[in-house]
């Protein structure tokens, strides 16, 4: 291990060069995600940490996390650490991330961390050497664009083709945009379906970052809309072959028509154009929910697109453990917050 060192300032270039060269798509890991973190939540710290093999970038990993009473909270990564897992050293680079991001941690009076790894890295191994538990698992749902449009859409199931057919007969129309009133648009719609399902997305402020951070032509919105009007709307990003479908949104009174499936089959139709091989569409219940329940319903509307799941496990460690009081404290804020913002 003598021959990697640690490095806290690898500029932006050379970061995501290497993200590059190692992912069809990870968002949360490239540069611009801290910053973007940072500027839509005043709170948000970040940590960067690259693992060196001389002058070579052998490793990365980008987390964040947010400082209350003078402690830094949960620390959470997401697809970190991002090694180049054909390295037969990369064990090695891995287990120096993570042993660079405790010391960060203690340094920095972090409580917790929580990282969220792909399945497919196989990394278990390192994770519990390293202390980790392994505490949960979320599946996220990826369709795959790569053989084309008229594969895709062959493959999607009966009731969704169906669907798309009847919006597109009913005159719905699908445009992007990249204009501050379609955004404010989008997020209306995002707000109505927040309220409907009881769940809660990112902030106007989170939007508003990516748009004035990430390189304009790799971020918009998608819209639907008919009779003039627009009812249903999805937040994209690019990264790498993947487009991101990060939050969507919709008025009840489309419904009717289907608006929600034609779009995001619109955003796949563009997708496949531009030459991306991903459409990630977030979270997805596996097994799947009790019939009749909200969930079950968004679980089997993505099912229908003939997706994939790809796993990805929470890990977590305790590297303050006995300041867990000021974490349910903090968190015990947060909620009086939400309720208060309920109201």
């Amino acid at each position: 291990m003598s021959e990697f060192h640690i490095v806290e300032d690898l500029p932006s270039e050379s970061w995501n060069f290497f993200l590059k060269k190692h992912t069809v798509g990870n968002f949360e890991q490239c540069f611009e995600y801290g910053e973007i973190s940072e500027k839509a939540f005043p709170r948000t710290n970040v940590v960067r940490l690259a693992c060196m093999r001389g002058e070579d970038v052998a490793g990365i990993l980008q987390g964040t996390y947010s400082k209350y009473f003078g402690f830094g909270m949960t620390l959470v990564v997401m697809r970190g650490p991002l090694v180049n897992l054909k390295d037969e050293m990369f064990t090695q680079a891995v287990e120096i991330l993570l042993k660079a991001l405790e010391d960060y941690a203690k340094r920095n009076r972090i409580i917790e961390g929580r990282i969220l790894v792909p399945q497919a890295w196989g990394v278990d191994k390192i994770f519990s050497s390293m202390g980790y538990s392994l505490t949960g698992m979320l599946n996220e749902y990826v369709v795959n664009l790569e053989n084309g449009v008229e594969t895709l859409w062959k493959g999607i199931s009966h009731n969704k083709r169906r669907n798309i057919k009847k919006a597109l007969n009913e005159g719905v129309e699908v445009f992007e945009s990249r204009e501050r009133e379609d955004l404010l648009t989008f997020y209306s719609m995002l707000r109505a379906a927040e309220e409907r399902a009881g769940f809660s997305s990112y902030p106007l402020s989170w939007f508003e970052a990516v748009w004035d951070i990430y390189p304009a032509d790799l971020s918009k919105v998608f819209l639907a809309k008919w009779n003039g009007k627009a009812v249903s709307g999805v937040f994209t990003v690019m990264h790498g072959k993947t487009v991101f479908a990060l939050a969507a949104g919709s008025l009840s009174e489309g419904w009717k028509v289907r608006p929600n499936d034609v779009m995001h089959w619109k955003v796949m139709e563009w997708a496949c154009q531009k030459g991306y091989s991903r459409y990630h569409m977030g979270l997805v219940h596996e097994p799947p929910p009790t019939e009749g329940s909200s969930s079950w319903g968004i679980w089997r509307w993505k099912r229908e697109w003939n997706g994939n799941l790809e796993k990805l496990k929470i890990f977590h460690k305790f590297f303050k453990p006995k300041y867990k009081l000021v974490l349910g404290a903090k968190r015990l804020a947060e909620k009086g917050y939400n309720f208060f913002r309920s109201l």
